[in-house]
């Protein structure tokens, strides 16, 4: 209750004690009258550059070589794919160590390898996409557009040789 009672005192009696210091004439203070800028019509929020919509010459043509790059393997894969998929499904449910089994992880293998290019031409993407976030460049956006159909395109790839290997047991 005591506590009380002095705060009610001491907030009345400190403000009492501060407010002639705001009022005094002497010194150098601001004026707190409206400025020129704040009359006058606001600035306008800046707008930012438009994003561009093309690559220049020479990324468009790293970007045209990793994908043909990509192209290339991606061929070669889809080629031998119907064949390996064949080599795997005669190998479900044989042994380990048989020969079905073995020829079906050889040719598994041979088919993962066939997918090279592309994997790296998506790790070279990435450098890409790196040194253009580096330079805080606008083409990110566009370099992530022609990276997202190769990186699709070997997840897919990666996929279907979980798939096979699962079907043929490790």
């Amino acid at each position: 209750m005591a506590v009380s009672y002095h705060r009610a005192i001491l907030v009345p009696l400190c403000m009492a004690l501060l407010l002639p210091g705001c009022s005094t004439p002497d010194g150098d203070f601001p004026s707190l009258e409206r400025r020129p800028f704040e009359t006058e019509t606001p600035v306008a929020e800046p707008v930012a550059p438009a994003a561009p919509t093309v690559l220049p010459a020479s990324l468009a043509d790293k970007v045209s070589t990793l994908t043909r790059r990509h192209e290339a393997a991606s061929a070669s894969f889809a080629k031998a794919l119907p064949n390996v998929q064949r080599i795997a499904a005669g190998a479900a449910g044989r042994s380990a160590g048989s020969e079905a089994w073995v020829n079906a992880h050889l040719q598994l293998s041979r088919l993962d390898k066939m997918r090279f290019d592309s994997v790296a031409a998506l790790g070279e993407f990435d450098g890409l996409i790196g040194d253009q976030i580096d330079g805080d460049s606008g083409y990110v956006a566009l370099l992530v557009e022609a990276q997202e159909k190769i990186a699709g395109e070997v997840a897919a790839q990666k996929a279907e040789i979980e798939r096979m290997s699962r079907l043929i047991g490790e």
